[in-house]
Order: C-alpha cells, then sequence, then structure tokens
C-alpha cells in the first residue's frame, strides 16, 4: 500500500459503500422534504401595503424598516428586532395608506405607537404581495402603546 492510500484512512471508518450510498440517500429526501415544506423562492414579497384607520386626538408614530435583524432572549426567549436603518414618520391624519418595497431580503417591520397621553384607537394592516395572510389588528393606545408587525421571509435556497 502506498503512504497516500494508507494517509486516506488513518482515522477514517470504513463504512461499506451500501450503507454510505442509504445514508446519501436518507439525507437527499430530507433535504427535499425540507425544501417542499417551506416558502417557495418565487413568491419572495416585493412590496407591502400599510393601511392605519381608526381615531387618534393627536399625531402618531409611524416606524418602518426593511433592514434589521432578529435576537433572542436565551433566557424567555423574547424576539426584538434591531433596525440598521428605519424610517420614522408621524401620521397626523387617519386613514393612512402607504406601499413600501422591499429589499432583497423580503423582511419588513412596522410599528405603530401613539406618544400622547391623549388615547387613541388605532387599526393597522399590512398586506405584503407575496399572498401571505394580512395582518389586521385594532387596539386602543395609551400613551406610549404600540402595534408592531413583524414579517421575515425564509426561502431555502441560497444564491
Amino acid at each position: 500500500m502506498s503512504l497516500s492510500s494508507r494517509s486516506r484512512f488513518v482515522g477514517a471508518s470504513r463504512v461499506p459503500a451500501a450503507l454510505l450510498r442509504g445514508g446519501l440517500v436518507t439525507v437527499a429526501l430530507v433535504a427535499v422534504a425540507a425544501c417542499s415544506t417551506s416558502t417557495s423562492p418565487d413568491t419572495k414579497p416585493t412590496s407591502a401595503e400599510i393601511r392605519v384607520t381608526g381615531t387618534a386626538p393627536d399625531s402618531l408614530r409611524l416606524i418602518v424598516s426593511t433592514d434589521f435583524f432578529e435576537t433572542i432572549d436565551q433566557v424567555d426567549g423574547t424576539r426584538g428586532q434591531v433596525f440598521n436603518s428605519a424610517d420614522t414618520s408621524y401620521i397626523t391624519t387617519l386613514p393612512y395608506t402607504e406601499t413600501v418595497a422591499l429589499t432583497d431580503l423580503g423582511s419588513i417591520v412596522v410599528d405603530v405607537s401613539n406618544p400622547s397621553d391623549v388615547p387613541a384607537t388605532v387599526r393597522l394592516m399590512v398586506e405584503v404581495d407575496s399572498g401571505q395572510n394580512p395582518y389586521d389588528r385594532e387596539a386602543t393606545m395609551s400613551e406610549g402603546g404600540a402595534l408592531r408587525y413583524v414579517f421575515n421571509f425564509f426561502s431555502p435556497v441560497f444564491n
């Protein structure tokens, strides 16, 4: 046996070829099953329509970000979003509608809050164009109250 053929097997187990092929087939089937149960790359969203309705005696704060990452608290499992960039505006009249173009990530955070000490009754609707169920929530918000929508697109295909 030559030195190169001996070093190829140092520390490696000698698994029969039939078992190795069977294992590869199993891994391939699991990978195909995982791909078929996740969101299709063809339905990656490109835009989101934001609608805010209700009654607010004072202005509402609207924060929209398509460039963020998520954190998870390892103790209690709470998720949070950290914005790399975000657009903040104040809604002075309702109803309010805006369509936002999404980045290549296809993700968005929409946060509507009441900075005033006067309560507001607000309905937030967000519809992502990829066929996801629309977000539609209503709340009576006191000072600091907020409605937040977070959508993260997941695709098993990496380019």
